[in-house]
């Protein structure tokens, strides 16, 4: 995986921005317009960032051409994000996408060494990681701003820095994964804010979205998957969604009591293994929560 860092210009992806720039793209627009600045309505940093997300969340491509996903979400199904179950689309997309460094390895490889830490030690991490990888080193300044937005993309700022908009408007708090707690310093006298991440069996995930994330990321048939690998594999559901083990078993039976007719789980000699059959559309899945 190639390390990467910046490009959102410090801004944290707002929740209409995504629209914004769907509507400026599908209007056969640019980014390097004179009049895009006008036309989005926020200013040139701003315009970068926009056109950094959308192609972070999967709406459009390294051309910019508009994603399937990108015009299935946003062309009629849920353009203003109003539905939680979006974000949580948007929240694996952008883990997916492996030019999201840190939101692919925080929560495929962060979060098996531990699942309560501060900024610093994040950053400490990622610079680790920077240099295991041989990539080149990056700037104090880059790993403390990517990580700055990382975490404000699921919490509310808590500097006091942040505009009104933006206190509202971090499109992935809502999810619910990182959490805020304070914890004193080593000198017990000042507190330090602290983050934890708890797998839990996400009874407020709908199954459509779990059954896409499973058929988009390994096919949607004649599979058979390890429960394993659908707990901790990179990318797979239990890493995404933060998954307990009984969570995911939950999950997986009710996959296979909704489409029997696709998915199939079983154990058989102490192996828990999901078997995929005869094709579906993944969209077809996503069709039957947004109707």
């Amino acid at each position: 995986m190639k390390i990467s860092f910046s490009g959102h210009e410090t801004f944290v992806c707002r929740q209409f921005w995504l629209k914004k720039g769907f509507e400026h793209i599908l209007s056969n627009r640019s980014f390097t317009d004179e009049d895009a600045v006008v036309h989005l309505g926020v200013g040139k940093n701003m315009t970068t960032s926009i056109k950094f997300w959308l192609r972070g969340f999967n709406i459009i491509t390294d051309d910019n051409a508009i994603t399937e996903f990108g015009d299935y979400l946003l062309a009629g199904r849920d353009p203003y994000l109003e539905d939680t179950a979006s974000l949580w689309l948007l929240h694996y997309a952008a883990i997916k996408n492996e030019k999201l460094f840190i939101f692919n390895t925080f929560f495929n490889q962060f979060l098996k060494e531990k699942n309560e830490f501060n900024k610093l030690q994040l950053i400490a991490y990622l610079k680790r990681k920077t240099e295991e990888s041989g990539a080149k080193h990056f700037s104090d300044k880059t790993y403390d701003s990517d990580a700055n937005v990382f975490l404000r993309t699921y919490n509310r700022s808590n500097d006091g820095k942040a505009d009104i908009e933006e206190e509202t408007a971090n499109l992935l708090v809502e999810l619910n994964l990182i959490r805020p707690f304070s914890r004193l310093d080593l000198d017990g006298k000042n507190p330090v804010q602290w983050f934890r991440v708890v797998r839990e069996s996400r009874d407020e995930l709908p199954l459509e979205i779990f059954a896409y994330a499973i058929l988009d990321n390994y096919g949607n048939k004649d599979k058979s998957l390890s429960f394993k690998d659908l707990l901790e594999a990179i990318n797979s559901p239990g890493n995404i969604f933060c998954l307990t083990e009984k969570g995911l078993e939950e999950k997986l039976i009710q996959l296979a009591n909704r489409w029997p007719h696709n998915f199939n789980y079983n154990e058989t000699a102490g192996n828990r293994v999901l078997q995929m059959k005869n094709e579906v559309d993944k969209l077809e899945v996503l069709n039957q929560y947004y109707g």
